[in-house]
């Protein structure tokens, strides 16, 4: 069977030679083209992949706030109440500040919030808390405390 076919193209032995004329590289008209593609993928990936890290890093203040109540907890089944002095975690990335809201007189109640700092200010959900019954909150108005407290 002559001449040798391979993948259905038929070889002839002629060598291929580049033109001297090719047109080698990009032309500025493409350039500016995949530019402004990249731009408007930026665009449009960029404000989600910022929502997404809002999310993300909304989990240290749930877990600042539930180390918190065990605390408190820890301290209740200790003393018979609750004492907001005892147990003042730090964010580990500093983007939670941790408070409690004054407590009773008696020491029956606390409420620890977990206020934003630095860009995770912008997170819709604003503040969280946590109270001694286990009850959850937020100071935004516009969005469901399960909604930020799980993670959406």
């Amino acid at each position: 069977m002559w001449p040798p076919v391979l993948a259905g193209i038929a070889l002839t032995g002629m060598t291929t030679r580049l033109r001297a004329n090719a047109v080698q590289g990009m032309t500025m008209i493409e350039l500016v083209i995949v530019m402004a593609v990249m731009g408007i993928l930026m665009a449009t990936a960029m404000p989600g992949y910022q929502g997404y890290m809002l999310r993300v890093h909304r989990t240290e203040a749930i877990r600042l706030l539930l180390q918190a109540s065990m605390c408190q907890e820890r301290v209740h089944a200790a003393r018979g109440t609750y004492d907001t002095g005892q147990c003042q975690l730090q964010s580990e990335y500093q983007r939670y500040q941790l408070e409690y809201e004054p407590p009773d007189t008696q020491g029956r109640t606390f409420i620890a919030v977990a206020n934003p700092i630095g860009a995770q200010i912008s997170d819709h959900c604003g503040s969280l808390s946590l109270d001694q019954n286990g009850a959850r909150g937020i100071t935004a108005t516009d969005t469901s405390v399960m909604k930020c407290w799980s993670g959406r």
